[in-house]
């Protein structure tokens, strides 16, 4: 068990009760995860942050395992805390990516489908999350009832503009979401996730428009200068005729 291929499995088993995924994505589909597991409070009530902390090292590999492996695939362990805040404990792990397929290489996402399509002004990310190894009903029955009616997944996605489309999951400005229950996706339940977002005008358009205000500022600028020259010229051929009177 301690090379689960779905990072969540390990920690539901672990007696995780809430499990958050915050995706950061730039234009060329590279970015970060950020990785954040708290207990279930019948957990601590009963064993304890300490002995939190050791049963998640159960279920996940080593840093230092993960690290070596990440880097064989161009994707780099940016750092992996276990903290507590007001006496309770968590999990906090940032992971770099230059590319999805780069981090679905990876054990801990291995089961993921992730996709990034780059149009003009627009990018379109598909995620799907399933289990290949899901838990039986004796595993689910094992870890309680109080457990599994609060074990929730969160995702969020950021893109590098505002969300105009998403199916699977809700969006707000730039961020699409989801809120899951761990238990059913640990029971096979996959969900899927499409979003697309407004990327704006690239470089070289910017570029090209700005070019063409400034030619056709100068276009204008140069016909009224041939104007004015020849009003000129017209009122100095033919200067205006004074009379006196007799």
């Amino acid at each position: 068990m301690r090379l689960l291929s779905l990072i969540f499995i390990a920690f539901l088993l672990s007696g995780c009760i809430r499990y958050s995924e915050t995706w950061r994505f730039n234009e060329n589909g590279s970015g970060t995860v950020r990785i954040i597991c708290e207990p279930s409070p019948e957990w601590l009530k009963h064993s304890g942050a300490t002995n939190w902390f050791q049963s998640v090292l159960l279920f996940i590999p080593p840093y230092k395992s993960l690290s070596q492996e990440f880097a064989r695939v161009g994707v780099k362990f940016k750092h992996c805390k276990f903290a507590t805040k007001k006496g309770k404990p968590y999990v906090d792990m940032l992971i770099a990516f230059n590319s999805l397929t780069s981090i679905s290489r990876t054990s801990l996402f291995s089961d993921r489908l992730l996709q990034w399509r780059k149009k003009p002004f627009k990018v379109t990310l598909l995620h799907q999350l399933s289990t290949k190894r899901p838990l039986g009903k004796a595993e689910m029955a094992s870890l309680g009832d109080n457990l599994l009616a609060d074990a929730a997944f969160d995702v969020k996605m950021y893109f590098p503009g505002r969300v105009i489309s998403v199916e699977g999951a809700k969006k707000k400005g730039n961020c699409a979401f989801i809120n899951a229950n761990l238990a059913k996706l640990a029971m096979g339940k996959a969900i899927t996730i499409s979003a697309t977002a407004r990327t704006g005008y690239s470089l070289w358009f910017k570029i090209m428009l700005a070019t063409m205000i400034l030619i056709v500022a100068g276009l204008i600028i140069l016909i009224l200068r041939k104007l004015i020259i020849k009003h000129f010229e017209n009122n100095n051929a033919n200067p205006p005729i004074h009379t006196q009177p007799l």
